[in-house]
């Protein structure tokens, strides 16, 4: 059985916190002009994130945080517990974190079928828990996105990423390990020409900054999956080059920035990543005593 490194739930911690203070500002000289190049955390400059400040995170890796709390008080994943924690989260005034569409859907009592990538970011807590077969996890991961979003696309991104994160965990390289998940025969919404743009991109000579823009800086799945790739497949040693050239890119940088960090944290130790990507992190000493609270469960 596999017990899954808290690195990949912390690395795509870090990858959401890093991209609060550009995210959602597709002028990438907008971003220059502001932050000059962003390298670690920042206040946000979009009016969505009105009340959170440098080392905060989005309302993406908020939701991941209320999914570590549920498991943390359960020792498992359990997606009524979840539901009722996502519930009061949200539902409480002094809960300062952007409603997003799928959110506002799910609090409506109706079903989601945004295609955005966001939807298959929140993953990281589910690796912390020990597993009977790759299948239970599988299950988990559809059942959390489909919570909130039920596209086909979302929903088989989440699966790929697991694939991904499982096989780089075991030794597979990030490049191999991306083509080889892709070559699986099981896809029905996911497109291989968006892993076929992703490799010629990164083979190119184009700035990150250009080729994510021509991937597409949205929150939609078409653009984010090949943009997240060209990264993975440009930078497969190096995760502070890919996290830094993610956000100042711009646009959607932070649901792209938590799939980053999963890959990433399952292959490299995040105490080897720049010390304030930690240091700062507000809500590191809650993370870690929530990790200490499911190993404890996991051992007794």
């Amino acid at each position: 059985m596999i017990v899954p490194s808290s690195n990949i739930l912390t690395g795509s911690l870090i990858g959401d916190s890093l991209a609060l203070g550009p995210h959602w500002i597709y002028d990438q000289a907008e971003i220059q002009k502001r932050f000059g190049r962003v390298v670690t955390y920042q206040a946000p400059m979009a009016t969505y994130h009105a009340g959170k400040t440098a080392g905060d995170f989005t309302h993406y890796g908020d939701q991941a945080m209320v999914l570590l709390r549920s498991i943390a008080e359960q020792g498992r994943f359990d997606l009524s517990n979840f539901s009722a924690m996502w519930h009061a989260f949200w539902e409480n005034p002094a809960t300062i974190s952007y409603r997003d569409g799928a959110t506002r859907a799910v609090l409506a009592n109706q079903d989601s079928s945004s295609h955005d990538i966001a939807g298959a970011a929140r993953i990281g807590p589910l690796f912390l828990l020990e597993w009977e077969n790759d299948q239970e996890l599988f299950a988990a991961v559809e059942l959390l996105t489909t919570f909130t979003h039920r596209s086909a696309e979302v929903v088989e991104t989440a699966e790929f990423y697991t694939h991904v994160i499982l096989a780089v965990q075991r030794g597979e390289s990030i490049p191999n390990a991306v083509q080889k998940t892709m070559a699986l025969t099981h896809w029905q919404a996911l497109r291989k020409s968006w892993l076929d743009a992703a490799l010629l991109s990164a083979e190119s000579s184009m700035t990150d900054a250009l080729a994510l823009q021509s991937h597409g800086l949205a929150c939609s799945t078409s653009d984010a999956f090949p943009a997240i790739c060209h990264l993975l497949l440009r930078y497969p040693q190096d995760p502070e080059v890919a996290l830094i050239e993610n956000i100042n890119a711009g646009g959607d940088s932070a649901a792209r920035g938590m799939i980053l960090g999963l890959v990433y944290g399952a292959k490299f130790s995040v105490s080897a990543w720049p010390s304030s990507w930690l240091g700062d992190l507000k809500a590191y000493p809650e993370i870690l005593d929530l990790i200490q609270a499911i190993t404890l469960h996991s051992e007794g």
